[in-house]
């Protein structure tokens, strides 16, 4: 299954006091990554590629140069909004994925918006949505794109367990902490492939008080 970034309500509190600078030789940028099928069409709306760590656990990654932009529509009575994207269908690329697979609905559409003054860790501002529909035509592709339901965030956003780190699955993210030649970790403390083999031990994320009697704390900051 594609990987979703959950979505934030607010802009991090670095980009909001960027936001209201009266001058900067910073740039806002935005980021689109398209999962489906397991495959990432990663696009920056740049002139130039963009190397760029979502978090997701995929570590840094290339975000080609295209052509997009976002509208939202406004939703009747009872309604979710929803969010529209354009992008250029000049060279085919997106239209021959679609022909590809018959469609990509129900695709992951992960936006990210961030300040090239702040090029590592989490973006300063993550949407996940999902393509409810497509329609192509010689000049654009258009995507109708879900909003951000709270059904599909996770509550409690971590697995707590005794001898499984919870970052496994967002291993060299800003959580993991991670950041050595080593492609893979199997998420135990002293395991073949565990933490102590990465040299990592103090940012092993499980807690192995549960399940010991008595009264357990456990604290996610």
């Amino acid at each position: 299954m594609p990987t979703a970034v959950s979505p934030m309500a607010v802009l991090s509190l670095a980009a909001q006091r960027d936001k209201f600078v009266l001058a900067s030789g910073d740039a806002w940028l935005l980021l689109l990554d398209i999962i489906w099928n397991g495959q990432h069409m990663r696009f920056a709306r740049n002139v130039d590629p963009i190397q760029f760590d979502a978090g997701d656990g995929n570590g840094v990654q290339t975000y080609q140069p295209f052509n997009f932009e976002f509208s939202a529509e406004q939703p009747g009575s009872g309604q979710l909004p929803t969010m529209v994207l354009k992008a250029s269908n000049t060279m085919r690329i997106l239209q021959g994925v679609i022909e590809q697979y018959g469609g990509i609905a129900g695709a992951i559409a992960n936006v990210y918006v961030y300040n090239t003054a702040h090029p590592a860790g989490e973006p300063d501002l993550a949407v996940s949505t999902t393509v409810m529909k497509s329609v192509c035509t010689a000049e654009l592709v258009t995507f109708s794109l879900s909003a951000p339901s709270p059904l599909r965030q996770l509550f409690p956003k971590f697995l707590y367990r005794a001898n499984f780190c919870m970052y496994v699955s967002h291993y060299k993210s800003i959580w993991c902490g991670y950041t050595g030649p080593l492609t893979n970790c199997d998420g135990t403390y002293n395991g073949a492939n565990g933490c102590q083999v990465h040299n990592n031990a103090g940012r092993f994320g499980a807690f192995p008080g549960i399940g010991t009697n008595g009264t357990v704390l456990a604290a996610q900051n």
